[in-house]
């Protein structure tokens, strides 16, 4: 006879969802949830819809029930398939947040550019004036001596 601790039980409970990918699915679920921008009503059941496999935007069931024996396969690759697409959501805002940035720093860069050919093209300026001045200055002075 073994005898289990309530902390081994416990260990051995967490080891049996991580194995099992509850606890990779259930993280998923509440990332997805998080990241909602018009959460809904009721948490459990945008959870459950989401472990199920539904994403429809009315929450009705689409599992057909009497597919016992396929069941737990398509509860399997539903959540690995909400993780997937909890991933793909997650990535495609990161795509679109650094795409908009990238175009705001393009923009950024042309206004440099912009700027620099304007600071170029007056230094021109300057030094062409500087430089009739000087021999103004020259032509003007040297004969007074």
């Amino acid at each position: 006879m073994s005898y289990h601790t309530p902390d081994s039980k416990k260990e051995e409970f967490r080891r049996y969802l991580e194995r099992s990918g509850a606890i990779d699915s259930l993280t998923s679920v509440l990332v997805g949830l998080y990241e909602e921008n018009d959460r809904p009503s009721e948490s459990t059941d945008y959870i459950k819809n989401y472990l199920s496999g539904n994403s429809t935007s009315n929450g009705h069931d689409n599992i057909n029930d009497n597919n016992n024996n396929n069941n737990s396969k398509q509860r399997n690759n539903s959540n690995s398939s909400g993780a997937i697409l909890a991933s793909s959501q997650h990535a495609q805002q990161e795509n679109e947040k650094l795409r908009k940035e990238n175009k705001e720093l393009k923009n950024q860069v042309k206004e440099l550019n912009k700027t620099i050919e304007t600071l170029r093209a007056n230094l021109k300026h300057s030094r062409e004036e500087a430089k009739r001045a000087r021999m103004q200055s020259s032509s003007s002075g040297g004969g007074q001596n």
